[in-house]
C-alpha cells in the first residue's frame, strides 16, 4: 500500500467507524486529532533543525490533500476533512510556520480553484486562510487581492450577509494600508450595497470610518469631514483617544475642503463642539469660522499637524493643499470686505502670483462658490451680492419648494439676505402700526403727522 492509499484508508476509516453513531462534532474532533496526532508523529521522526521539520509536516499534509482528492474518496468525506484542515493551518497548537502555511494553502487552492461546484465552501475558507497568513507577512495587497477573489455565489448554501460585510471591510482596511485607493473605492461600493441590513454597530462603525478615509485619500474633504464626523457621533463613548482622533480627522478635512457655503456649514458644526478646542487644527478651525484672514507662518505653523497624504502638492503643483485652501479662505473673507479688488492687489494679500490669484476667483466663480465678475483687460474682480428684496424674497420662495433647491448662497449673500429680510419685515410692521393707529386714534394720529411736517 502506498503512503497516499494509507493515509486515505486512515481518514476514510475515521468516517465508516463514527458515521454510525457519532455526532458531527464528534467527527470534527476525530478529524482535528487525526491531523494533530499525524503531525506531532512526523515531527518526532524528523531529528534535524527546524526547517526540516516544518518540510516533514508539510509533506504530510499535502499527502491528506491528495489523499482527499484522490477518485477513490468519497466527496462529502473529502469535503469535511479539507473544511477542518484549512482552518487548523492557523491554529496556535499545530503551531506551522508561515512558510509552510502559505505553500500548503497555495497547495490546496491550485487544486480545487477549478472545482467550484463540489468545492465552493472550502475555497472561500481557504482564500480567507491565505489572506491571513499574507497579513502576517505584512503582504497588505496580496492579502486584499486574495480576499476580494472570493465569491460568495460559489457557496452550496447561503452566505450571512454579516460575513460578506465582513470580508468587504477587511478588503477595504488592507487596500488602505497597501495605498491602493481605487480598488478601496470599489470595494466599498460592494460593501454599501449591504450596509442597510448590518445591525452589528461594530461593524457600522468600521465602515463608516473607512468610507470617510476613502473619502479622505480622494481628497473629497467635505464627505471625509461630514463621515469622521457621524463615526465621531457613533464612537464608543468611554473610548476618549478614539474619539479625539475622529475628531481631530475631521477638523482637518474641514480646514482642507474648498471654500463655500458647504465648508461654512460644516465648520460651524465642528466648531460649536466642546472638544474642538484641544484639537491640533483648532486655531485654523476657529479662523475660518470666524472668517478672518489667515497669515503663511499660521499656515505653515499647521502644516506639521495634517496627515501624509494631506501635506501632498495639489495637481497642478502651484501649491500645497493646505495653501491652497487657505488662499481660497481668504479670497472668500476679502469678497465680504471689498465690493472689487486688482488681482496685482489681490495676489500680494494671498501671497501669490496675479495669475494664481485670477485663477482661483475664476474657480471659484465657476463652480458657484462665489458670486462676481472678472474684467480680464482691467485685471480686475468686482464681488456681487443679491442685495435686492426681490432677489431676497425669490430665494426664500425658492428654499421654501422642496421639489427646487436655490443654488449655495456666498457668505456676505447669507448675511446680506438676512439684514434685508428682517428689514422687510420691520417695514412691514410699522406699516401695519400706522394704519392701526389711523384708524384707532385717527384726531392723535392727525396731530402726530402735523407736527412731523
Amino acid at each position: 500500500m502506498t503512503e497516499l492509499q494509507q493515509i486515505a484508508s486512515e481518514i476514510s476509516a475515521l468516517f465508516h467507524s463514527s458515521s454510525t453513531v457519532a455526532s458531527e462534532a464528534e467527527t470534527k474532533s476525530g478529524i482535528n486529532a487525526l491531523i494533530k496526532n499525524s503531525l506531532n508523529k512526523a515531527a518526532k521522526a524528523s531529528h534535524d533543525s527546524n526547517d526540516q521539520r516544518q518540510q516533514t509536516q508539510l509533506s504530510v499534509l499535502k499527502g491528506m490533500v491528495d489523499a482527499c482528492l484522490s477518485d477513490h474518496m468519497v466527496q462529502t468525506t473529502s469535503i469535511m476533512f479539507l473544511g477542518e484542515l484549512v482552518p487548523m493551518t492557523d491554529d496556535g497548537d499545530v503551531a506551522l510556520g508561515l512558510a509552510t502555511r502559505k505553500e500548503l494553502l497555495s497547495y490546496l487552492l491550485d487544486k480545487i480553484q477549478q472545482r467550484t461546484s463540489v468545492y465552493g465552501d472550502i475555497i472561500i475558507k481557504t482564500r480567507q486562510a491565505f489572506a491571513n497568513v499574507l497579513v502576517d507577512e505584512k503582504s497588505w495587497e496580496e492579502a486584499a487581492n486574495m480576499l476580494q477573489e472570493i465569491r460568495f455565489d460559489q457557496s452550496h448554501k447561503s452566505v450571512d450577509t454579516k460575513i460578506k460585510f465582513d470580508v468587504y471591510i477587511k478588503t477595504m482596511e488592507l487596500f488602505l494600508r497597501a495605498n491602493n485607493l481605487g480598488q478601496a473605492a470599489h470595494t466599498l461600493n460592494r460593501a454599501t450595497s449591504l450596509v442597510l441590513s448590518i445591525k452589528d454597530e461594530e461593524l457600522c462603525r468600521r465602515y463608516r470610518y473607512l468610507q470617510a478615509c476613502i473619502l479622505d485619500r480622494s481628497q473629497k474633504y467635505i464627505e471625509a469631514a461630514n463621515g469622521y464626523r457621524n463615526s465621531f457621533a457613533h464612537s464608543v463613548s468611554g473610548n476618549a483617544e478614539e474619539k479625539n482622533e475622529l475628531l481631530n480627522k475631521a477638523i482637518k478635512c474641514a480646514v482642507l475642503a474648498s471654500a463655500g457655503p458647504q465648508k461654512i456649514r460644516i465648520l460651524a458644526s465642528l466648531y460649536r463642539m466642546t472638544e474642538a478646542a484641544s484639537c491640533e487644527c483648532f486655531q485654523l478651525l476657529e479662523k475660518m469660522f470666524l472668517q478672518r484672514l489667515i497669515t503663511p507662518f499660521e499656515v505653515e505653523s499647521s502644516s506639521q499637524f495634517l496627515e501624509k497624504h494631506q501635506r501632498q502638492r495639489t495637481a497642478d503643483d502651484r501649491s500645497t493643499l493646505l495653501e491652497h485652501a487657505v488662499r481660497e479662505h481668504n479670497v472668500f473673507v476679502l469678497s465680504s470686505l471689498y465690493t472689487n479688488i486688482r488681482f496685482e492687489n489681490l495676489g500680494l494679500m494671498l501671497g501669490t502670483n496675479v495669475e494664481d490669484a485670477e485663477l482661483i476667483c475664476a474657480r471659484m466663480i465657476a463652480e458657484s462658490r462665489m458670486k462676481g465678475h472678472i474684467d480680464q483687460i482691467a485685471g480686475l474682480i468686482t464681488f456681487e451680492g443679491a442685495r435686492e428684496v426681490k432677489e431676497v424674497s425669490a430665494a426664500i420662495l425658492l428654499k421654501s419648494q422642496a421639489s427646487a433647491q436655490p443654488p449655495p448662497m456666498h457668505l456676505r449673500e447669507q448675511v446680506a439676505a438676512k439684514w434685508d429680510e428682517r428689514i422687510v419685515n420691520l417695514c412691514t410692521a410699522v406699516e401695519d402700526a400706522v394704519d392701526m393707529l389711523i384708524e384707532r386714534q385717527p384726531v392723535y394720529a392727525k396731530m402726530l403727522f402735523r407736527s412731523m411736517d
